[in-house]
């Protein structure tokens, strides 16, 4: 009897584990992580202002390293900057850009 028991609460002790749900940290692959976002964005203006290497490289970094500190996504870090609500992140983006660039991102539907 007592071998039943053990054999039945050991069966019951795996099928109540087996059901309980797994938490940890998921791999997320819907960009919400600083750098995926920052990627897509930084090709974004890339396409749009005709970056070179070592703009994007800074415009990655900066992007990277404000939305950590923030905890804002890039998107929205770059479209409070359009509306000079983050006058430091504007600062950075001007010193990243040349002017023509700085224009063509602030005023995009002007040429």
């Amino acid at each position: 009897m007592k071998t039943y028991l053990k054999a039945l609460s050991t069966i019951c002790l795996f099928f109540g584990l087996m059901t309980q749900p797994v938490f940890g940290q998921k791999l997320q692959q819907d960009n919400s992580r600083p750098d995926e976002a920052a990627k897509i964005q930084v090709d974004q203006m890339s396409q749009m202002l005709n970056l070179d290497g070592s703009q994007q490289r800074a415009l990655f970094r900066a992007l990277v390293s404000e939305s950590t500190r923030s905890g804002q996504s890039p998107q929205i870090l770059l479209g409070k900057a359009a509306q000079d609500q983050n006058e430091a992140f504007v600062q950075t983006l001007k010193s990243i850009l040349t002017p023509d660039q700085f224009r063509k991102w602030k005023n995009p539907n002007k040429k």
